[in-house]
């Protein structure tokens, strides 16, 4: 039976099915791809560990009688060159991990100061925009005094008014006689 087919029968999920075949080392055999193919022992196992786990027992202090534990293997290297290459390996990765870390709060850094320097400039906008909404807001007598001052003098001033043809062509007496002393010149 697959992972999924047992998770049905148990009735928990697919996943808890997997947690807790890995953090109890229980060795099951898999198919070709890799997934568990659970035996009618291994389904026994199961429904123990489940039964354990119904009466408050947690997944860590469950006990399996059963004989059917997964061992991990280990390779050993007759040679040192695989150990030497291994903390090699091992120290180049903790570097670059340190890199990147240092790289990664260099870049945060660098973008929080410039959106420090974009919100100072913002603020101090706002402030200006504010006191220049204050200004215009604020009534203030000068300019009614000068509108007034001007009303005032155009009243008491009073102009001749001329003809506005008058004004173009001038007056002919005064003009002729100007034009006639310019030609002589």
């Amino acid at each position: 039976m697959n992972t999924s087919a047992v998770a049905r029968l148990l009735n928990v999920s697919h996943s808890t099915i997997q947690r807790w075949v890995t953090q109890l080392n229980m060795e099951v055999e898999r198919n070709q791809l890799g997934h568990y193919q659970f035996s009618d022992e291994d389904i026994a196992l199961l429904r123990k560990i489940q039964d354990q786990l119904n009466e408050g027992i947690i997944l860590q202090k469950v006990s399996i009688s059963e004989k059917k534990i997964r061992k991990a293997t280990i390779q050993k290297h007759s040679d040192s060159e695989p150990n030497k290459e291994h903390d090699q390996l091992l120290e180049r990765v903790i570097r670059l991990e340190n890199g990147l870390k240092t790289k990664a709060d260099d870049v945060v850094s660098y973008q929080l100061l410039q959106h420090r320097s974009e919100m100072e400039e913002m603020h101090k906008l706002v402030k200006k925009l504010e006191a220049r909404i204050e200004a215009l807001e604020t009534p203030t007598g000068q300019h009614f005094d000068y509108f007034l001052a001007a009303e005032e003098a155009a009243a008491t001033k009073k102009t001749k008014k001329r003809p506005f043809i008058k004004m173009i062509f001038g007056n002919r007496k005064n003009d002729s006689s100007s034009w006639s002393t310019a030609d002589s010149d």
